[in-house]
């Protein structure tokens, strides 16, 4: 069970809320089997052309499935994580306001393509992930997460609808 490797740390996050810290679905044989059996059952189904993902846990296992799959991997970074000319869009976080960027010309119009993430909490992040997506003329056909923070309102707000997306895990 994918919950077996992540482990919980309630006293690490500042606002009280659990901090769920992956590491283990990385380094545990068993865990990274079950991750990616997870993440290639989430995507079997779907037609793409390439994966988009943060520099990131999910970033780690979208390089291992792009390898597999035979897919690139369009990397995005926060504000600043590239040199030179970027495409960016506005990520509104809690704490303020950034930008999340990646590189000019890594999506053809048309291009399909799934994004991978640690965790869906509000959708914030993953809704500008979308707009630099189609920004290019993209297309998201699916999201996948590690886990889901249930108690901070994703699927309440509907900020993610009309895209689909699942979870290995739900907090």
């Amino acid at each position: 069970m994918i919950e077996d490797y992540i482990d919980a740390f309630p006293e690490r996050a500042s606002d009280g809320r659990t901090y769920y810290d992956f590491t283990r679905l990385l380094s545990d044989k068993d865990g990274f089997e079950a991750a990616m059996k997870g993440f290639k059952g989430m995507f079997d189904r779907e037609v793409f052309d390439a994966f988009v993902s943060t520099e990131s846990y999910a970033g780690m296992f979208a390089g291992a499935l792009s390898q597999m799959l035979g897919k690139p991997l369009i990397p995005v970074k926060y504000e600043g994580g590239f040199p030179g000319t970027v495409v960016s869009e506005a990520c509104p976080k809690t704490s303020g306001c950034t930008r999340v960027e990646m590189r000019p010309r890594c999506i053809a119009p048309g291009t399909r393509v799934v994004i991978m993430a640690d965790v869906l909490a509000t959708g914030r992040t993953t809704s500008s992930m979308i707009r630099l997506v189609e920004s290019q003329g993209g297309t998201v056909v699916r999201i996948g997460y590690i886990a889901e923070l249930a108690d901070h309102g994703a699927r309440k707000n509907k900020v993610l609808k009309g895209y689909p997306f699942e979870c290995l895990a739900t907090y």
